[in-house]
């Protein structure tokens, strides 16, 4: 969350106006206090445990950015009754996209277990941003790498390879998934290609597909957000 608020780019709390918003940073991330260290324990689909229990019993809208795109999809399969409505953010490589990554966090988590955080963050210095990102907000970069350094060393091999192990469901699981969906994606990311956005978009019938090209397409996205979430209270009633 904190990153978030530093990045300055999702301001959820537009949509306050029209929905009771809750937010958590993610197992190992942040300033979530976890024990973990099995790496099964950040794939995905474990992290749909938390995201059902945080916002308590009852339905809601579940939504999130990348990895907590993935975690929402997943809650929507496993709570299809609770969850009313999905809110997805820049959706990550998956399918025949996400062998190349999923080997670049494989690789992420030996350097951090032989050489340390420190060699890792430095590495990373040199992956390139997502385009609109390095284009228009070069600081989102120096955000990034100082959010990374406040992360457990211990963990975060755990982290990577429970990343490294995950991809969506299935496009036969998804298509199943018959409930209001806001996609917004970005082009210039090879780790939250278009191509995923687009793929969802096909199959998720009751789906809303918002691709921005631009830093003013982004800070588009919370009105969007709020807009979507207004429209399904008011097709509830």
């Amino acid at each position: 969350m904190a990153y978030e608020d530093d990045l300055g780019l999702f301001d959820w709390s537009s949509a306050e106006s029209v929905a009771r918003v809750v937010r958590y940073d993610a197992r190992g991330h942040g300033g979530c206090e976890c024990g973990h260290f099995e790496d099964r324990a950040y794939r995905w689909s474990a992290l749909v445990d938390d995201m059902l229990r945080v916002p308590g019993q009852g339905p809601f809208v579940a939504g999130g950015a990348s990895m907590g795109a993935a975690t929402a999809i997943y809650a929507a399969l496993r709570a299809p009754r609770r969850v009313q409505g999905l809110v997805l953010v820049t959706p990550p490589s998956a399918w025949e996209t996400r062998t190349a990554q999923a080997e670049a966090y494989e690789a992420a988590a030996r350097m951090v277990e032989r050489r340390g955080m420190p060699s890792y963050l430095k590495a990373l210095q040199s992956v390139g941003q997502p385009r609109i990102l390095a284009e228009e907000l070069p600081e989102a970069s120096s955000i990034w790498l100082r959010h990374l350094r406040r992360m457990d060393e211990k963990v975060m091999p755990s982290i990577l390879r429970g990343a490294a192990s995950s991809d969506l469901p299935t496009r036969e699981e998804v298509h199943r998934l018959v409930v209001p969906t806001l996609i917004l994606a970005w082009t210039g990311d090879a780790a939250h290609p278009v191509s995923t956005a687009e793929t969802l978009a096909e199959l998720m019938v009751m789906s809303e597909l918002h691709v921005a090209d631009d830093l003013a397409g982004v800070r588009r996205w919370p009105e969007l957000v709020r807009d979507f979430l207004g429209g399904i209270c008011q097709w509830e009633e």
